[in-house]
């Protein structure tokens, strides 16, 4: 049994764990459950120059893989169009931009997620729940694209002479 396979469960369920995690918590999981995804992308197209985002978007909310957060069971129990999700939290920063814009709206979104984690019941915005579960969920996403289009791994893949 390979390991996406041992991510996906029998019914497409969207349980997950409870929800209450946190942007630090839920990097691995996540990280996890991304990289099983990409793999088999990357089966399909391989050799591509970066991460298909979109693709792993639609592959997560659409439950190819138990949701590996919270987060992500919440989104899915929500009914969060993966397209949707994808052109208005993430294609402004990913599609066309470079490293440098694309790993500072990590930076970003990362303070913003912090921020709504920090935030105390009083000075929460309304549906506060939904509202962190999709900037957690899609700083985990951009991050961990960021990562394996530019990472080191990437770059011994594609230039090796690149870092020499």
């Amino acid at each position: 049994m390979g390991f996406l396979d041992r991510l996906r469960q029998p019914e497409r369920a969207t349980s997950a764990p409870a929800a209450g995690g946190s942007l630090a918590l839920d990097a691995r999981p996540m990280r996890q459950a991304l990289t099983a995804l990409n793999a088999e992308r990357e089966q399909l197209d391989p050799g591509r120059a970066e991460v298909d985002l979109r693709a792993l978007v639609a592959d997560l909310l659409q439950a190819e893989v138990a949701p590996p957060t919270g987060d992500v069971a919440l989104l899915i129990r929500d009914g969060t169009d993966a397209d949707a999700f994808y052109d208005k939290e993430l294609a402004r920063s990913w599609d066309g931009r470079d490293e440098n814009h694309r790993a500072a709206r990590v930076g970003q979104f990362v303070g913003l997620a912090l921020m709504l984690e920090e935030a105390d019941e009083q000075s929460r915005v309304p549906d506060h729940d939904r509202m962190l579960a999709g900037v957690r969920t899609k700083t985990l996403l951009l991050a961990f694209a960021v990562d394996e289009t530019y990472g080191l791994m990437r770059q011994i893949e594609r230039e090796p002479e690149s870092l020499a």
